[in-house]
């Protein structure tokens, strides 16, 4: 272990620490959240924080505008959560998206439905919403310190004790909210899982979520920027898995999009992706459509006389060639095998997965520490007493839309409403 990694040494013979009701480990979304609800409950806490500010991905999320949440109804919220459908369901139904706009608006920040659901600060601009949480922390006897890595923590009797790179804390009350390891530039390493470790938890392997994927030789690089509504199906080893719909954006190398994005968890490299261009049209009527082309616009070229159809025309041109076929062919050229060919690229055109955006790309993580440890009715830990666990350090991620933040505050609410009820 080089001389920069955490050194789980004991730590009680090191002095006296700074007594607190509660640690929150991470000055993230959660970990700041997390501060502003214990600050309302009047306890003595700190939040530790390694970066040199907070919310450094906070900053990020909605392309800096940050959406806070969705205004989808909260009983609807836990299918966008994938597998850890039913872990999440208590902390979103004890703190839901209607209760996170009445709190920040009655704490001065008005927001907005951006028309499709998101919501956004009417500011849209995501430093509002940090330095509320960050102002909301400071209030009463919290206190925040920067560039203050937790170098290791343990737990004697019923205190837990943590040394930092230069000070010391103990509270009976820990929260893990250090995040998980996308965009680790703002701070987002990992650190959580170490700990959680050390404290006997054990983690499911992280992987990118909520990331684009790269397409093998692909082909339609001349659309790149264009988006589609689309349907896939996701297949392995010749195996269906998977069928999902949504907006397709491609990209120079690949795909991404809210379809690609909230599905990327489920795929992985040699994974085939078969995309349906025109999801809503019949495949049958679409090819006497392009018999009666044939005998109306015979000397067309196909890009001319196919038309459209919703398809644009760079689109169109990558698919005949995807379908073996020239553009500069004539309506009349077209065999049925060719009509075969080409309707099979506009109904399920192939696509293999080369590999996915890394966590750089990511914007949350998959897997974290195993929700099979943790009570979702309290956000404590079933393995640790005192312990607690915020947002994405924990193995759940949202899909895209504002989700991911509503849990890391539900979380967040829960964890401090159990501390504060014992």
């Amino acid at each position: 272990m080089s001389e920069n990694s955490y050194l789980f040494s004991s730590i009680a013979e090191q002095g006296d620490p700074m007594e607190y009701d509660l640690i929150i480990i991470g000055a993230g979304a959660a970990g700041l959240f997390a501060g502003a609800r214990a600050s309302a409950a009047g306890l003595r806490f700190c939040i530790l924080e390694s970066m040199n500010q907070s919310g450094l991905k906070l900053l990020t999320s909605g392309s800096g505008q940050c959406n806070i949440t969705n205004a989808e109804d909260i009983r609807s919220y836990p299918e966008r959560y994938g597998k850890a459908h039913k872990f999440v369901k208590p902390a979103l139904l004890e703190w839901s998206n209607q209760d996170l706009i009445t709190f920040v608006e009655k704490e001065g920040l008005p927001c907005e439905d951006r028309g499709d659901g998101k919501i956004f600060p009417v500011s849209r601009n995501s430093r509002d919403v940090r330095d509320l949480l960050q102002k909301l922390s400071q209030n009463g006897e919290g206190r925040i310190f920067w560039k203050d890595p937790v170098r290791s923590i343990e737990k004697k009797g019923v205190l837990f004790y943590v040394k930092t790179g230069s000070s010391q804390y103990s509270a009976p009350k820990i929260l893990l909210a250090a995040g998980g390891l996308s965009y680790p530039s703002t701070g987002s390493t990992g650190d959580s899982y170490i700990l959680a470790e050390r404290l006997g938890h054990s983690i499911v392997k992280p992987r990118p979520s909520l990331t684009p994927v790269f397409i093998k030789n692909f082909i339609l690089v001349e659309s790149s920027g264009s988006a589609f509504p689309v349907s896939i199906d996701l297949y392995r080893e010749g195996k269906k898995l998977h069928s999902f719909m949504g907006d397709l954006l491609i990209t120079h190398k690949g795909f991404s999009g809210p379809v690609i994005l909230n599905n990327s968890r489920d795929m992985t490299p040699g994974d085939e992706l078969r995309v349906s261009w025109l999801p809503d049209r019949d495949r049958e009527d679409l090819d006497q459509d392009i018999l009666n082309r044939i005998q109306n616009s015979g000397k067309k070229s196909l890009p001319s006389g196919l038309g459209q159809n919703g398809i644009s025309e760079s689109l169109m041109k990558g698919l005949l060639k995807k379908a073996g076929l020239s553009p500069e062919m004539k309506m009349n050229q077209l065999s049925k095998k060719n009509r075969i060919s080409y309707l099979k690229e506009i109904f399920s055109s192939s696509f293999i997965v080369d590999s996915l955006g890394g966590f750089n790309q990511a914007m949350v993580t998959a897997g974290g520490v195993s929700l099979k440890e943790i009570n979702p009715r309290t956000m404590e830990s079933k393995l640790c007493e005192g312990l607690f666990f915020a947002g994405e350090v924990m193995d759940v991620d949202g899909e895209t839309g504002g989700y991911n933040l509503q849990f890391a505050f539900s979380s967040a609410a829960l964890a401090v409403k159990t501390m504060t009820a014992e």
